[in-house]
Parts: C-alpha cells; structure tokens; sequence
C-alpha cells in the first residue's frame, strides 16, 4: 500500500490538539505516518502527543527546540518516508476520509499536487469554501489563471474571489518536492504556506481537484492570526517582496501586476486593522505607525497605477452598474492617497 505522510507542527495547542489527533488516526485510510514536530511547547502538548504515540504506534514524534512553523514544516519533511506528504495545522481537524478520497484522486489523475475543500469554522457557524473551477484537472494555464492569480491578490478589491494558498488543503508527492527542493522560507511568521503553494505550482504542469470539502479550519481568537502583531506590516512587506521575486522569475509580473497592486492595498488595511486591536501601546504610538504605514512609498505608488488602471477601464465600461462599481472603487483610492499624502506632509 502507498504510504502518506502527514506532518503536523505543533506548539502550545493543548486546548485543541486532542481533536486533530483523533481525525488523524481515524482515517479510512490506514496506511499513514503521523509526524507530529513539537516545537518548543510550553504547556501540555508534548505531554498530549506522547499519550498518542503509546497507543498508535504510526506516531512519530520529534521534539526541538522552537524555531517557528516553516523549520518544524521543513523538519518533518525531513522525516517524511510516504510516497505522498500532507500538512494538518494542530488546532484544525480534518474528514475521516480525506487522505482516503485525495489519494484516490492524485492517483487516478497522476498529478504532483491535489486539492481539495474546506470550511472556515467558528462556534456559531461553518462556511464552506470551494474552488470556483469545473475542471477535475488543470493544465499550466489553468493553474496560472485559476490558481496562482487568485492566491496573489484579487483583481480588484471590491470584488473578493480570492484562493487561498494554504498547504493543508493540498496532498504533494514527495519527489515533486524534491526534486524542486520545494522547503519553507525560515523566519517568515505569516504566510509562509502561501509562498511555498505559490511557487510549488510555478513548477507544477498538472494539478487535480478534489471537490470534496474534509478540511475544517478552525477561526480561534487565540490564534496568531487574530492578536496584535508589532512587526505585522514589516513582516507583509518582506513576504510581498519575496511574492514578487517569486512572480518576476517565472515571467508572470505582467499578468499580476494589478493583482499584485491590490494585495499590497489590502496589506496595508490589514496593517492599519491591526493598530486598532487592543494592546498596550498609546493612542499617540498607534495614530503614529498609521501614518508609517501611509507615507510608504510603494502603497503610494501602488495606489496611483490602481487609479490609472481604473481610469482606463472606465472606457471600456458599457453597463452603467459596471461603472458605478469602478467609480466607487476610485473614490476609496482617492481618500487612501489622500490619507497617504497626509501622512507624507505631516512626518516632513
């Protein structure tokens, strides 16, 4: 039987460890190893996973000292024997029969990565989130179109069809990934699985699609992802950078470019959502780095080549709901280059 490897980075998850656990070692599909990197937890979790391994023994357990996701990713691909590899974040949980149905469908179609589904979870709702494709297999073109464009950045901001680049809703074979030396960027603390999906289908010719929905992503307040992060626009903008590299090397800039425009624009509103989230720093310091964040130069540029490239646009719009909704979009850039402008005049 083909053998999946399923990594799982833990650290400081004992609150919900115990649930991906078991959605692990119930799938239908049996011939897996779980490796789960314990990264420097401080509470439970070493404890909880252990308790596991005494009773399943295709637990594999390495523990380190912390260095973040993207190493303890990058270890456990390290470890990985299967023919294929998944990633499960430990605070999510996954379908009895995910990796069952996945492997069944990279198998049929030969592909080096699948898709599939999944549904954002709270505790009032589960809102599932579907790829908008009708194929079961993309070729090189679709890829580009359908994937990577819509994991760099929607093509206007008013209008959200956006993919999201994470590395649990994929299965990956092994040697794709190897042969490519396809690792996580270390030192990156957010979107470090969108820059490696990115790039891993610059590379890939074929993917297949998997329309089950098994992956169940868990919005936790507790999370990362929800705190107040000081170093959150610096740690955008490095990760834009690299985005960007990434794009230009495969001769896809031009394609992206608005799109790429878009996403530092909404950059920049996460950045500024991210100031107003309770902490302890002062009104003073906070109103300050709103104004770091609109005096940079690229979000003004970016700005005026978005408002250039609606303009344009304009004149080619023939439905009168159509150009209310490109007007409507001018006049929000409008009041950011206003802001930006300001921000400008007053550090001076």
């Amino acid at each position: 039987m083909i053998l999946i490897s399923i990594i799982v980075p833990v650290y400081n998850v004992e609150k919900y460890l115990k649930r991906c656990l078991d959605s692990l070692i119930n799938q239908t599909y049996k011939n897996i190893e779980i490796i789960l990197v314990n990264d420097g937890s401080k509470d439970n979790s070493l404890k909880i996973i252990q308790e596991y391994q005494k009773k399943d023994d295709r637990i594999i357990i390495i523990d380190k000292f912390n260095e973040g996701v993207s190493i303890a990713r990058n270890t456990g691909i390290k470890a990985a024997s299967g023919k294929y590899i998944g990633f499960v974040d430990p605070d999510d949980w996954i379908e009895n029969n995910m990796y069952e149905s996945m492997l069944n469908t990279i198998e049929k179609y030969n592909c080096n990565i699948a898709f599939c589904n999944y549904s954002k979870d709270s505790k009032i709702k589960i809102t599932p989130k579907t790829l908008k494709v009708k194929k079961d297999v993309l070729g090189k073109l679709d890829i580009i179109n359908d994937l990577i464009c819509n994991m760099v950045g929607i093509n206007d901001f008013l209008k959200y069809h956006y993919v999201m680049g994470c590395v649990w809703r994929c299965l990956y074979k092994k040697s794709f990934l190897d042969q490519y030396n396809l690792r996580f960027i270390p030192k990156i603390t957010i979107m470090e699985d969108l820059l490696f999906t990115i790039e891993a289908l610059i590379y890939c010719d074929k993917v297949c699609i998997d329309k089950g929905i098994y992956y169940h992503y868990m919005k936790n307040k507790s999370s990362s992802l929800h705190k107040y992060n000081k170093k959150m626009w610096m740690d955008q903008v490095k990760v834009h950078n690299i985005l960007e590299n990434l794009i230009k090397e495969a001769d896809l800039d031009e394609i992206m470019q608005n799109r790429l425009d878009s996403r530092y624009i909404a950059m920049a509103a996460c950045a500024v959502n991210n100031e107003m989230k309770k902490n302890d720093a002062k009104l003073k310091n906070k109103i300050n780095n709103i104004k770091y964040i609109f005096k940079d130069e690229k979000l003004k540029e970016v700005l005026i080549r978005s408002r250039n490239y609606n303009k344009e646009n304009l004149k080619d719009i023939i439905k009168s709901d159509e150009k209310q909704y490109v007007e409507k979009e001018n006049k929000i850039i409008k009041r950011l280059l206003q802001l930006s402008d300001f921000s400008s005049d007053k550090t001076k």
